[in-house]
């Protein structure tokens, strides 16, 4: 007896007589979700098992107008357990901010010795004297080591998961903190901070990689921007600790909170599934189903289970095909000329670097204070006005990547990223202006303006 399944229409009940055992489906029975609502599904004949099987997926779901199931997790919005996921992840993110702004409001005190001259306690200096060279070179390590980090992250992930390698990852972030905070030469200062340095680019790449892979189609805009949000808030927080942390031996505490995040979140990551495109990609399918389940709970993860399985089957046979070398690629000798990607690519990661960007979360306060003429009195005197400058900086920034987050769907990114590039290169030249007429004021304005034109596009 044929039965015809149409879109959104009851199948008919199967003889009593009848017994139905309905294993999975193949995957190229998986309804399109592309369908429309007048589309016909083919018919299946019940005398036949393979029939049956198909016959039981279509009648086990709940099938909406389009083909796909009502409670279909491909398009859902964010849920608590996809949300909990990638801010267990972003912890890395909120370490690596909080790295790269702890260094700023103590600088004075570290390299200059303002809170008072160096003196010795328990075997650990009280400052640890340098020039502003030495003091630029020692904190710039940390994008040294981010380099090093991001250049076998992608490698490491690929074989140990997401979630593991960000476990093993705590330990450059641990061991960077235990340097710098016990640290009683510039040499140790400096590999401190190329260590926490490698900590950060192996962040870099890998919160972004998890989330978008966790991600849902409704979600991957929002949970996109969610690392650069979250290192602007690893950044404002750490200068707003830094406020009280700032005298002599304080700012070893704060050095040291890198590696409380770190064990914290290692502990964390034990809860959170590993990525599901990774197990998948290990042939691993039921685990990959299950963290797909848990990521949407009381969600039907058939047909995104399925685009995803289809998807990696794609790139293996993409993959089983020679792949041209770099020379080729940078002379274009391809089939398809890859040329304008990669350069517009690299310029863009570049045009990002030399911005400027750097200068004002690293040296903020070091600037200020030139500009403001701060006396050695007025310095020790804590919080001082660079300082809370410095604070404001922190948080407009991160107020900026929300508000990047929410414009670059509407107004595009192309449209963003120039505007942006655009209002940067302005605050820089009114910044440098206000520096050389020594005018306080008009440099802390446009140092405000820089990061957050910066922070919603650039």
């Amino acid at each position: 007896m044929d039965q015809t399944i149409a879109a959104g229409r009851t199948a008919p009940q199967p003889d009593s007589t009848q017994e139905f055992q309905f294993p999975a489906p193949p995957r190229s029975v998986y309804p399109n979700p592309s369908i429309n609502a007048d589309s016909s599904i083919p018919s299946f004949n019940t005398t036949s098992s393979t029939d049956n099987d198909e016959k039981d997926k279509f009648m086990s779901a709940d099938i909406s107008e389009t083909g796909a199931p009502h409670n279909d997790s491909r398009n859902s919005p964010l849920n608590k357990p996809l949300l909990l996921s990638a801010m267990v992840a972003a912890l890395s993110s909120i370490n690596y901010g909080w790295v790269i702004g702890s260094v700023n409001i103590p600088s004075q005190v570290i390299e200059k010795c303002s809170s008072g001259p160096e003196t010795w306690s328990n075997g650990f200096p009280s400052c640890i004297p340098m020039s502003s060279t030495l003091w630029g070179l020692v904190v710039g390590l940390t994008a040294l080591g981010a380099w090093a980090g991001s250049m076998f992250s992608g490698q490491i992930a690929d074989r140990f998961g997401r979630k593991r390698t960000l476990m093993f990852n705590n330990v450059f972030f641990v061991a960077g903190a235990l340097l710098t905070c016990t640290a009683t030469s510039i040499a140790q200062l400096a590999i401190g901070r190329f260590v926490s340095g490698i900590g950060c680019g192996v962040a870099a790449n890998l919160v972004s990689t998890y989330n978008s892979e966790v991600a849902t189609t409704r979600t991957r805009g929002f949970l996109g921007g969610f690392q650069q949000l979250m290192i602007l808030v690893g950044l404002f927080l750490s200068q707003i600790v830094s406020i009280g942390l700032s005298t002599a031996p304080l700012w070893r505490i704060l050095f040291s909170i890198s590696a409380v995040l770190a064990i914290v979140q290692t502990g964390l990551l034990f809860f959170i599934p590993e990525s599901p495109k990774f197990l998948a990609i290990k042939d691993r399918t039921d685990e990959s189903r299950a963290a797909l389940q848990k990521l949407r709970a009381n969600l039907d993860i058939t047909l995104e289970f399925n685009e995803l399985i289809a998807m990696l089957e794609s790139s293996r046979e993409s993959a089983a095909m020679p792949k041209p070398s770099a020379w080729q690629i940078l002379t274009g000798k391809t089939e398809i000329d890859l040329r304008h990607l990669v350069f517009s690519v690299l310029f863009l990661m570049m045009s990002q670097q030399w911005s400027g960007a750097k200068g004002v979360m690293f040296y903020s306060t070091e600037i200020l204070s030139t500009t403001f003429h701060l006396s050695e009195e007025e310095i020790k005197k804590i919080p001082t006005i660079a300082q809370l400058l410095t604070l404001g900086i922190g948080g407009i920034g991160a107020v900026a990547v929300i508000i990047g987050m929410f414009i670059l769907d509407k107004i595009g990114r192309r449209t963003v990223l120039i505007c942006s590039s655009l209002a940067t290169a302005i605050c820089s030249v009114f910044i440098v202006v206000g520096s050389k007429l020594d005018i306080g004021p008009m440099v802390a304005t446009f140092m405000y303006f820089f990061n957050l034109v910066f922070q919603c596009g650039a």
